[in-house]
């Protein structure tokens, strides 16, 4: 009876010790469990991701779904959110012999040391990969790491990886706006049935191989950007050796940015940058002016190129020898698609800079 009498006031003293607690941290823990709930940004939510007006913190996500699933894919695209409008249809199938299932990586702002990190991470977790497309533009130069640690948008999936409680915790301190309260309440999965399906199954991109019309030029003005990053290129330099120790065949690719986007990244030092890559590297260019590149058709604003562009580049890649010479001359440049190495660098830096003149 009195190890009886003793337990209940035990548990009356929880209670009412865990009520004093609740009132007095009431305000918090409704916070927590509303960020929770609707999770602007999609972390709590990555097995069963949400569309709504905000965009979720991709690098994360899919992350998390690689390497939850590290059988179900073994060929990737890395990039920044341009790389969301490269189309799964012309990619190759297999390579040596085995058959490749491809995934799109493609997040806001993504750099060459993020996708570095997520490939270091994806090969500790078994995920076998095979084929690699790793794209890149004026972005590495002025875009760190550190600074994505500072947005929830882009996060790193290593921060989660090292500390799990430093990644969440400003998800869960965040304040959430009334629009996606409003939107997540009235959410309806079927609606989204085929945007969910095409992020799990390929991780972008819409087979929408429209151009755009009547372009409204002021979306494709562009501001001054910085070349602070100027060992950004050794990022680029590490990818590639790691997949050369993992045997991945890597195919390295410049996006074709749009004029106004390309002459701001040449006036911050663009050509230098092309140059230490190549001087490491091999890639294929699609950084120059050409009809491609000087056609707001090809492009929803100043810094995305459509699927279509996206096709044409794919094509490029993997297509027959009369389908490249095609291309080129559609492009009219004789640049366009080009392969740089340390032997032609110099000469292809001097014929982009006469684009200029």
């Amino acid at each position: 009876m009195k190890r009886f009498i003793f337990a209940i006031k035990v548990f009356v003293i929880f209670i009412i010790a865990f009520c004093v607690i609740y009132i007095k941290n009431r305000d918090f823990i409704i916070q927590i469990r509303k960020a929770y709930k609707y999770d602007t940004f999609n972390v709590f939510h990555w097995k069963n991701i949400r569309f709504t007006s905000a965009e979720p913190n991709k690098n994360f996500v899919k992350t998390q779904y690689i390497i939850h699933n590290p059988k179900r894919f073994n060929a990737f695209l890395f990039g920044s959110s341009r790389v969301g409008n490269i189309p799964l249809i012309e990619l190759p199938v297999e390579v040596n012999g085995i058959n490749l299932s491809w995934y799109n990586m493609t997040y806001s702002m993504g750099i060459p040391a993020e996708n570095l990190m997520t490939l270091k991470s994806f090969l500790r977790n078994g995920v076998k990969v095979k084929m690699v497309i790793l794209t890149f533009d004026g972005i590495a130069m002025y875009t760190s790491v550190d600074d994505h640690k500072k947005d929830l948008l882009r996060m790193p999936y290593q921060v989660y990886e090292n500390k799990k409680i430093d990644f969440f915790k400003p998800y869960l301190m965040t304040c959430v706006d009334p629009s996606i309260i409003k939107q997540i309440d009235e959410y309806d999965f079927d609606l989204h049935k085929s945007d969910k399906n095409l992020f799990y199954e390929y991780g972008g991109c819409s087979n929408d191989f429209s151009l755009t019309e009547n372009p409204d030029m002021k979306r494709y003005e562009c501001g001054v950007i910085y070349y602070n990053l100027k060992d950004s290129y050794k990022d680029i330099e590490a990818f590639c050796e790691l997949c050369r120790e993992n045997d991945i065949r890597l195919i390295l690719i410049t996006n074709p940015m749009y004029k106004t986007t390309y002459c701001s990244c040449v006036d911050a030092g663009y050509f230098d940058f092309l140059r230490k890559v190549a001087h490491r590297c091999e890639f294929y260019n699609f950084s120059s002016l050409n009809n491609y590149t000087t056609n707001p058709s090809y492009y929803y604003e100043s810094s995305h190129y459509r699927p279509a562009l996206g096709l044409i580049i794919e094509k490029y890649l993997f297509g027959t020898d009369e389908v490249r010479e095609q291309i080129r001359r559609d492009a009219g440049d004789g640049l366009f698609g080009m392969k740089v190495n340390a032997q032609n660098i110099d000469e292809v830096i001097g014929a982009l800079e006469k684009q200029l003149n």
